[in-house]
């Protein structure tokens, strides 16, 4: 067997060998990209949702401001200054 031969046959081993490897290096990668997909819509849903609680939060002061200042109006609850 000449050195070319050789170095061929060697190549074709290792190629043989990281084949199995290279196959799997792949297929986590299409899970990692899959899962940084999930972890973007998870942000965007946590963002929108904060969004939404803080607008609630707004409408809930506003109604208890209204309710305060009617009922300080009535005289069933005393003025704060």
């Amino acid at each position: 067997m000449s050195d070319k031969e050789l170095l061929l046959a060697m190549s074709e081993l290792i190629d043989a060998k990281l084949k199995p490897m290279t196959k799997k290096l792949d297929d986590m990668d299409i899970r990692i990209a899959e899962m940084q997909v999930q972890i973007d819509t998870l942000r965007l849903d946590i963002k929108t949702s904060e969004r939404a609680i803080k607008r609630d939060i707004h409408q809930l002061q506003d109604g208890m401001d209204t309710l305060v200042e009617v009922l300080e109006q009535k005289g069933i609850l005393p003025k704060v200054e």
